[in-house]
């Protein structure tokens, strides 16, 4: 477990990234996505609808094994079940991709990601974030029971020559070759073990490079299952072996398996926190070292064309804002409910500032004077409350500084004049302490989980306009 020596494996995970030896496990937990105006976790969305497509009953604390068992219970055909999940995925915009995996994507040394879930998101992120070319894709690989050999990586580790994702227990189709069911993932399991169908080249990637897992379903027995199956020897005798990291929010209650990996598995280190907020500071700590995200390469034109296009590319320089653009500043646990905001105020034809991170800076640019210029110019600054925004974190939160920058700011206005407009989104009560007093002493709106009424987003048209005319009046 992490002690006082969590800065020391943090620093270590960094740096084993650097040198690229590490494939992330990606597990379910981090599928929270903005589906209908409600932040939901994926899995669960889909549950409910297959219940709906099966007309059978469903419950809120149903999983997609619940509805399962209770539809072949009541005599239903198992088949069904694999073309009925896959009819109800929903379609996903790039703006509701979760979060998290666009910031895993952006961590351009993570090469091989194995999934232990079946869903497609994990794939688009990546192809959103590092692939502009068309006919270059990440590469998709799986595995089901009655594979073949060709189901395996197609080279070794090291030779892997863009982002690949293995989908350890099948990708969805429409046949019964993902895993969707618990009996399913035992099935699964004992297939990976055998001698004639077991993915050889994934399975030594495992062993021999560093496992980062993150929000994996680690029930007890799947747990040490994972945990074991990426060593060499027996686990009593890898004391001196490889460091894994494991991460997981099911952890907190499987008090059985963390004591079984303190007592026989002490090189796998557990992070005690959400698998959401452990990529969140992941990638905090990564842009950090890194502030200009690698992407992926294109040659510069011509000269001559350079020149020729040099006056566009002044007048779109990245960072900056539309003088007058309404700012809006948020944790990024948040981003699915502030997406509505910015959406409802975009067709409301208002400019928005909404930035996921600096990765749109170009090198030596101060990501911090950017963001503290755009809040000089902006017209109105929205901080948006929750309870993601109370607790304090190492390092502290950049929209803190954003915070302290518009009071400052708000300085210089009448007192009639509303410029800091707090967004509460949840039950946060407006009074708690670790709101600023500034934000408390306003009149705030609740927009519960970022749903913005019409009178919402009419009042910020009609504040938004008046401070557009004053800049067009003369001084």
């Amino acid at each position: 477990m992490l002690n006082k020596n969590s800065e020391r494996l943090w620093k270590q995970l960094l740096a084993f990234i650097e040198e690229g030896r590490v494939i992330p496990v990606i597990g379910p937990e981090l599928l929270m996505l903005n589906i209908d105006g409600k932040t939901t976790h994926l899995y669960s969305y889909l549950a409910e609808q297959l219940a709906n497509q099966l007309e059978i009953s469903f419950e809120p604390e149903d999983t997609l094994n619940t509805v399962v068992c209770r539809y072949t219970s009541q005599g239903g055909d198992r088949e069904d079940i694999y073309p009925e999940t896959q009819s109800v995925m929903p379609s996903l915009t790039k703006e509701q991709l979760p979060e998290a995996l666009l910031q895993l994507a952006e961590i351009q040394p993570l090469k091989l990601f194995v999934s232990t879930s079946f869903d497609p998101l994990l794939v688009q992120a990546l192809n959103q974030v590092r692939y502009t070319d068309k006919e270059k894709k990440t590469q998709v690989l799986d595995f089901y029971p009655g594979a073949d050999s060709d189901h395996d990586l197609p080279v070794a580790f090291k030779e892997l020559d863009r982002a690949t994702v293995f989908h350890l227990f099948g990708k969805m189709s429409t046949t019964p070759d993902y895993a969707v069911t618990e009996e399913d993932v035992l099935e699964f399991m004992h297939k990976l073990q055998s001698r004639t169908s077991r993915p050889v080249r994934l399975f030594d990637a495992l062993i021999n490079n560093y496992l980062m897992g993150i929000g994996c379903p680690m029930s007890d027995w799947l747990g040490r299952f994972f945990v074991r199956i990426n060593k060499k020897d027996r686990l009593i005798n890898n004391a001196g072996g490889k460091t894994d990291f494991l991460v997981c929010d099911q952890l907190q209650i499987e008090t059985n398996f963390t004591k079984f990996l303190q007592n026989f598995s002490n090189r796998t280190k557990i992070f005690p926190m959400e698998s959401v907020e452990f990529v969140n500071e992941l990638h905090r700590r990564w842009i950090e070292l890194h502030p200009t995200p690698c992407q992926e390469y294109d040659p510069p034109p011509p000269q001559q064309e350079q020149e020729r296009e040099q006056p566009e590319l002044e007048e779109t320089l990245p960072g900056s804002m539309p003088s007058g653009s309404v700012f809006l500043s948020y944790a990024s646990e948040d981003r699915p409910a502030v997406m509505l905001i910015k959406q409802a105020l975009e067709q409301a034809k208002v400019d928005v500032w909404f930035d996921r991170n600096p990765k749109a800076l170009l090198p030596g640019d101060d990501f911090e004077s950017i963001i503290k210029s755009n809040i000089d110019n902006c017209s109105l600054f929205i901080p948006i409350i929750s309870r993601n925004t109370l607790p304090l974190k190492p390092g502290g939160r950049f929209f803190r500084i954003e915070w302290v920058h518009a009071q400052k700011v708000s300085e210089r206005y009448p007192e009639n004049w509303r410029y800091i407009i707090p967004v509460v989104i949840d039950d946060t009560p407006p009074d708690a302490p670790e709101i600023p007093k500034k934000f408390r002493d306003l009149h705030g709106v609740k927009l519960q989980d970022g749903q913005p009424p019409v009178e919402f987003v009419n009042e910020i048209i009609r504040l938004y306009r008046e401070y557009q005319r004053s800049l067009a009046q003369p001084t």
